[in-house]
C-alpha cells in the first residue's frame, strides 16, 4: 500500500533513501568536481586580482540569496495538506514574492558594494546578478520531486545549472570576457534551468496567496533568516576584512579557501537532503530518529573528516603543483579551514530532525553563538598576525558552534552520544595519516609531483582500508537495501534499545 506523502509503500523507506543517498552522491559528487575543476582552470587563466573581485560580488550576491532561502521549500516538504497542488502554488506564491523583492535588494545595493569597497567595476557585475532570485524560484518545482523522495527528477533539474556554468564559463573565459565570462555563464545555466522546470513541473506554477499559510511559514520560517543574516554577516565579513587587510588578492585568497573547503559539507547536503523527508515522515518516533541521527552522521564522517586531513596533509602539494606559487600565502589557511570546516560537519544535520518536528528557533541560536565567536576570535586576528592568524581563530568558531549543538541534540535526542561519535569517526582518520607523516619524518624538505601523489595514494588506501574495517557493518546495511536483500516493515529499528546502541557504540 502507498503512503500518501510517497507513491511506494513507506516499508520501502530504508530502501529508497539508501538509493537516494547514492544518486544524490553521484549527483554532487560530479557538481563539486566541476566546481572545484572550474575554479582551479579559472585560478590558472585569471589574475589573483580578478578571482578576489569575483569572489566579493560572488559572496556579497550569494550571501543576499541566502537570505531568501528561509525554508519555504523545507516548509513545503513537511507539511501534509490534502490538495498538494494547492500547497505548492501557495508556498510558491510566497518564494516569488520574496525572489521580487530580493532581485530588486541587488540591484540597489549594487552601487552601495561599489562604493564600501571603492571600485565601480563590482556594480555592473552585482548588477547582471540580479536576475538570480528569480531564476532560483522558477526552479522551484524540484521540491516536488524532493518531497515525493523521487530524487533522480530533482537531481537531473538540479544538475543543469552546474554543467552548464561549467562549460559556459570556461569557454566565455578563453574566449577573453575575463570575470564577464563567469557572470554570462552562470546567467545561461540558470535561464536554460528555469525553463526546464516551468516545463517539466507536475503542476502549474499560479499565484494562489494565502494569509493563513503566509503566517505558517513565517513562524517556521524566522529563525532560519536569522541564522541566514548571521552567514551573510560571516561571509561577507571575512571578504572585507581579508580586502580591506590584503587588498583584492586577499578577497582571492578567502575565495579560494572557501570555494574549496565547500567539497567538505556536500557528504552532509548528500545525506540530509535524502533523509529530510523521511525524517519529516516519522517525526514522532524518538528511536527511529535516532537511528537516522546516529547512522547518517556516521556516513558523513566517512567523507567530510578525511576531506579535511586531505587538505591538512596536502595544501602545500596542491598549491605547488596545481594551484601555482600565487597562492602559496594561502597555504596555512587552506589547511586549517580544511579541518574546521571538517569538523564542523560532524552532526551538522541536527537542525533537519528539529525543522522536521516543527521547532526552527534553536537553529537561530547556533547561529548566534558562531557570529559572535567569528568577530571575536579570528577577525582580530587577522589584523593582528595576517592571514595565519585568522585561520587558527577560526578553531574558536568550530567550539563555539559545536558546544551549541550539543546541547541541542542532548535536547532533542538524548540517547545520542555526540562526543562519542566524534571520537569514531576521528580514529581512522587519524591513523591514515600516520604513514605519511612517518614518511615525511624520514624524508623530509619539499615533495616533487611523484612524492605527493604516492604520499596521497598512501593516504587514501589506509584510510579506505581502516574504515571499511571499521564501519563494515553500516556499509553492507546500506548495501543490502541497495541490492534489495535487506527489508523492513518500516523506518524504524525493532526496539528503542537498538536505536540506542547504535548510539552509544
Amino acid at each position: 500500500m502507498a503512503d500518501e506523502r510517497f507513491s511506494f509503500a513507506r516499508g520501502e523507506l530504508r530502501v529508497r533513501a539508501a538509493r537516494g543517498a547514492i544518486i544524490n552522491g553521484v549527483f554532487l559528487a560530479t557538481v563539486e568536481a566541476l566546481t572545484v575543476l572550474q575554479l582551479i582552470i579559472v585560478a590558472r587563466l585569471l589574475s589573483t586580482s580578478d578571482v578576489g573581485l569575483y569572489g566579493i560580488v560572488s559572496v556579497t550576491v550569494v550571501s543576499l540569496l541566502a537570505l531568501k532561502q528561509v525554508g519555504i521549500d523545507e516548509g513545503y516538504v513537511q507539511q501534509d495538506e490534502a490538495d498538494q497542488e494547492l500547497a505548492f502554488q501557495r508556498a510558491f506564491s510566497i518564494e516569488i514574492a520574496l525572489a521580487c523583492v530580493f532581485a530588486v535588494l541587488v540591484a540597489l545595493l549594487a552601487p552601495a558594494v561599489a562604493a564600501l569597497y571603492g571600485r565601480g567595476e563590482l556594480a555592473p557585475l552585482m548588477l547582471a546578478l540580479a536576475y538570480l532570485p528569480l531564476a532560483f524560484a522558477l526552479q522551484s518545482p524540484a521540491w516536488i520531486f524532493f518531497r515525493r523522495m523521487d530524487f533522480v527528477r530533482q537531481r537531473s533539474l538540479q544538475a543543469i545549472v552546474p554543467v552548464t556554468s561549467f562549460v559556459g564559463s570556461i569557454g566565455l573565459v578563453l574566449a577573453g570576457l575575463d570575470v564577464w565570462g563567469l557572470i554570462l555563464g552562470a546567467l545561461i545555466a540558470n535561464v536554460l534551468a528555469a525553463a526546464v522546470a516551468v516545463h517539466v513541473s507536475p503542476f502549474p506554477l499560479r499565484l494562489r496567496y494565502d494569509r493563513a499559510t503566509a503566517r505558517r511559514y513565517a513562524r517556521f520560517s524566522w529563525p532560519i533568516l536569522f541564522a541566514a543574516v548571521a552567514g551573510l554577516l560571516i561571509r561577507q565579513g571575512q571578504v572585507f576584512a581579508f580586502e580591506s587587510e590584503l587588498g583584492l588578492v586577499g578577497a582571492g585568497y578567502i575565495t579560494i579557501a572557501a570555494t574549496l573547503t565547500r567539497y567538505a559539507d556536500r557528504a552532509d547536503q548528500i545525506v540530509t537532503t535524502t533523509i529530510y523527508p523521511a525524517i519529516c515522515a516519522v517525526k514522532d518516533q524518538k528511536a527511529t530518529l535516532t537511528e537516522l541521527f546516529v547512522k547518517s552522521n556516521r556516513v558523513t564522517a566517512m567523507w567530510a573528516l578525511p576531506f579535511g586531513a586531505f587538505l591538512a596533509l596536502f595544501a602545500p602539494d596542491l598549491v605547488s603543483h596545481v594551484l601555482g606559487p600565487k597562492w602559496e600565502p594561502a597555504t596555512v589557511l587552506l589547511q586549517v579551514v580544511g579541518v574546521t570546516t571538517a569538523v564542523h560537519q560532524l552532526g551538522f544535520n541536527w537542525t533537519a530532525f528539529y525543522r522536521a518536528v516543527g521547532v526552527s528557533t534553536p537553529q537561530a541560536v547556533y547561529a548566534l553563538a558562531a557570529l559572535v565567536a567569528f568577530a571575536a576570535v579570528p577577525i582580530p586576528l587577522l589584523f593582528a598576525y595576517g592571514i595565519d592568524g585568522f585561520a587558527y581563530g577560526m578553531f574558536a568558531v568550530m567550539a563555539a558552534a559545536f558546544g551549541t549543538r550539543a546541547v541541542y541534540v542532548k535536547r532533542l535526542l538524548p540517547d545520542v552520544r555526540l562526543t562519542r561519535l566524534v571520537l569514531r569517526a576521528a580514529a581512522p582518520v587519524v591513523a591514515a595519516c600516520v604513514p605519511v607523516l612517518a614518511w615525511r619524518l624520514l624524508d623530509g624538505g619539499a615533495r616533487p609531483l611523484e612524492e605527493f601523489l604516492a604520499q596521497a595514494i598512501l593516504f587514501l588506501a589506509a584510510l579506505l582500508a581502516l574504515t571499511f574495517t571499521q564501519e563494515r557493518r553500516l556499509v553492507g546495511e546500506l548495501l543490502g537495501y541497495l541490492a534489495g536483500r535487506a527489508r523492513a516493515p518500516v523506518l524504524a529499528p525493532s526496539t528503542p534499545e537498538m536505536a540506542a546502541g547504535d548510539a552509544v557504540h
